[in-house]
């Protein structure tokens, strides 16, 4: 009896490192979203564990171009932020597009609100951004959050800089300042939106993943705020299915300890 209880024990060590942040384990290729949501490239970005995916789309219309993606991050602390945006002319915050994606008061609903961020520090309100954003939504999994979207761009903007980072706290709906770690002083890149390649803002570039494809997973909070009109179902953080694997898995090995 005594010589099953080491293994079992090793096994409930293997089970629990399985539990901590499974979906932040994943690479972006690994990830999946409910409701058969796929996108044409995805990025593990080099700073903040965040991911992002998207899609470009271009049509016969001079400004009608348009890109679906989602951010994927952790913000600094449950009651924070994530933020994702591009810089049409910089590889810098000052002139960042952006969307910021926060848990609102109201016991955890998401709102995603945009931020043209014009000044440092930011003004509050800040004024609209340039792009036109018909659909955006937020999720928020208990760990990681997700900004999920479509921006109308002009066909002429293909390569573009992106910058993203995270926050500890919101105040009435105004972010409190990230910190100044050379992580979050660094999250800039470089993005062939038509091609599907990333890259750093210093040049270093790279060849985004492949495609994410369908999977089940846990509810989550959403909502749309001020960014545009929301869309339902679809893109959830997680899975569902995991998670009760492993518990099954957690009990199994208790009751070998334990008999």
């Amino acid at each position: 009896m005594a010589a099953l209880r080491l293994p079992a024990l090793l096994l409930c060590f293997c089970i629990a490192t399985l539990l901590i942040s499974p979906s932040h384990s994943q690479t972006c290729a690994s990830q999946t979203f409910t409701s058969n949501k796929t996108y044409a490239n995805c990025v593990d970005l080099p700073t903040l564990n965040a991911t992002l995916h998207w899609t470009y789309e271009s049509t016969d219309r001079y400004y009608d171009a348009y890109l679906s993606f989602a951010f994927l991050a952790r913000p600094a602390s449950p009651s924070g932020w994530i933020a994702w945006g591009i810089n049409p002319d910089k590889p810098q915050m000052i002139g960042t597009q952006a969307l910021i994606a926060y848990r609102k008061n109201d016991g955890g609903s998401m709102a995603v609100r945009p931020f043209n961020i014009d000044s440092k520090p930011p003004t509050f309100p800040s004024a609209p951004i340039s792009f036109v954003v018909p659909k955006v939504r937020g999720e928020y999994d208990g760990e990681v959050m997700g900004i999920f979207a479509t921006l109308q761009l002009p066909k002429y903007m293909t390569s573009v800089y992106h910058v993203w980072n995270v926050g500890g706290q919101m105040s009435d709906g105004v972010p409190a300042p990230h910190a100044v770690e050379p992580e979050n002083l660094s999250s800039v890149g470089t993005l062939d939106l038509a091609n599907g390649t990333a890259g750093t803002a210093n040049g270093t570039s790279g060849t985004a993943n492949g495609t994410a494809g369908p999977s089940t997973s846990p509810t989550t909070n959403s909502s749309t705020d001020g960014g545009g009109q929301g869309h339902s179902g679809g893109d959830k953080i997680g899975s569902r299915g995991f998670g009760l694997f492993v518990s099954v898995l957690v009990m199994a090995a208790g009751t070998v300890i334990w008999s």
